[in-house]
């Protein structure tokens, strides 16, 4: 893959470069590995049996070895993915009010949700009972008192295989989707998920501090996401978007998955490399994911951060949608708008946006919209377990006034266009008709 030859060439990857190696549907992976071992006289990595697929670090002279090797398929660059949070520094607290921290452009997902009007479904009895939701990231603090406990702990990183959270961008968006209604003593700001009784299982992917991991550790992590159950699959993450990203493996798994598996939806972060055009990111280039934006709630616009499309090669409009990411219109405008919830205690992001160890801290980015969406979506699939990532875009382009673009997709998403929604259309073709269930309080025909 072009990527790959790119990457051999440059210097961060003088002596070796992380592979994926991918060979055919009817090869036998055991006897696939044994070739390649025997071949390679290298340590193998991750494996992949689902895509076909096992990662590796060789020597950049070898690459060109691997065409003698009959049963491989494809070769691509393992590239380095990482989180989508956009971090700014620490805020200074305006003033005290009664002992209470008053602090300027940090907005609470308690008043976040009720922008998407999260509080209309949670009012008629939908708070995701009996939806699974898997997010990968960095981790999670089961301690976090929004939390509680409640989450399946779980990593593919080798090098930090417990699962905890030394960043905390995890745990935010963790507690985003399912986090208890908890007021934090310090700031006096109440933190609330938007689907509380759906079942988490966090995968650590992203680490060694900063939140970065590779393509094969995220690909790893979401063949146990869904072999485990989980529905909604949240991936506040990415990379630079690049000429061969259709061809990028994990964006294949996406697609792939997508057909084998239609009730799982992957929700993706778009990116934060805006205003520019063509700054979607991998994997939210996938045509089968649901590619989320930033929303500025103090301007009620998209953030000036969130990443736009086309996509870098199949020139696709992205996003598909936003919601409450934080960021302003533009990047000079005061105060800077943060999404304040809970996070992993005394990891790197606590004291963000309010200089207190608190459990808390308030950041902005794609990463912070993606986990709205998925919590939306937990929602939606209480109400219909059965809903496909295609019925989902339907549903946004059936109900949101407005054609889909490449700056906002589909606009602010709505949490009761599920209410409304009659024929929920498939792929865009309101002809195609797909008849939905009865839940509680409303009927869908």
């Amino acid at each position: 893959m072009p990527s790959l030859q790119r990457a051999r060439i440059s210097p961060k990857f003088f002596q070796t470069v992380p592979i994926i190696v991918e060979t055919y549907q009817d090869t036998n992976m055991e006897q696939f590995t044994s070739i390649l071992s025997d071949k390679l006289h290298v340590p193998l990595g991750k494996s992949i049996p689902s895509m076909k697929m096992v990662s590796l670090r060789i020597p950049n002279a070898m690459i060109d070895d691997l065409a003698a090797i009959s049963p491989i398929k494809s070769v691509s660059l393992d590239r380095e993915h990482y989180a989508f949070d956009y971090m700014p520094p620490p805020a200074i607290p305006s003033k005290l009010r009664g002992g209470i921290l008053g602090i300027d452009g940090v907005i609470p997902t308690s008043q976040t949700l009720k922008k998407i009007n999260v509080d209309v479904l949670h009012k008629m009895g939908y708070y995701g009972s009996g939806v699974r939701c898997a997010v990968l990231d960095t981790g999670i603090d089961l301690l976090n008192p929004q939390i509680k406990g409640r989450a399946t702990k779980l990593s593919t990183m080798k090098v930090q295989p417990t699962g905890e959270d030394e960043n905390g961008h995890g745990t935010h968006c963790e507690t985003t989707i399912f986090g208890f209604a908890y007021q934090d003593p310090f700031t006096g700001l109440i933190a609330q998920g938007m689907a509380p009784e759906c079942s988490m299982t966090s995968i650590k992917v992203l680490g060694m501090g900063i939140g970065t991991g590779m393509t094969s550790d995220i690909m790893e992590a979401i063949e146990i996401a869904v072999r485990g159950g989980n529905k909604v699959i949240s991936m506040s993450l990415g990379s630079e978007g690049t000429d061969d990203e259709e061809f990028d493996p994990m964006v294949r798994m996406i697609n792939d998955y997508a057909e084998t598996y239609p009730d799982v939806i992957f929700v993706v972060a778009n990116g934060n490399s805006g205003p520019n055009p063509s700054t979607t990111g991998i994997p939210a280039c996938a045509e089968k994911c649901i590619a989320v934006g930033s929303w500025g709630i103090i301007d009620n616009q998209p953030a000036y951060f969130s990443s736009r499309g086309p996509t870098t090669q199949a020139k696709r409009i992205r996003p598909d949608i936003c919601a409450p990411g934080g960021g302003r219109a533009r990047s000079d405008l005061r105060p800077k708008e943060n999404i304040f919830s809970g996070t992993s205690f005394g990891s790197i992001l606590d004291p963000q946006g309010d200089n207190i160890v608190n459990g808390f801290c308030a950041i902005a980015g794609t990463s912070m919209a993606t986990p709205h969406v998925a919590g939306v979506i937990s929602l939606w699939k209480e109400i219909f377990p059965d809903l496909t990532a295609d019925m989902v875009k339907g549903i946004f382009q059936q109900m949101s006034g407005q054609a889909k673009n490449n700056v906002d997709g589909y606009g602010l998403i709505d949490a009761t266009w599920i209410l409304s929604a009659g024929e929920a259309p498939r792929n865009g073709n309101k002809n195609a008709a797909t008849t939905m269930t009865q839940g509680r309080g409303a009927t869908f025909y």
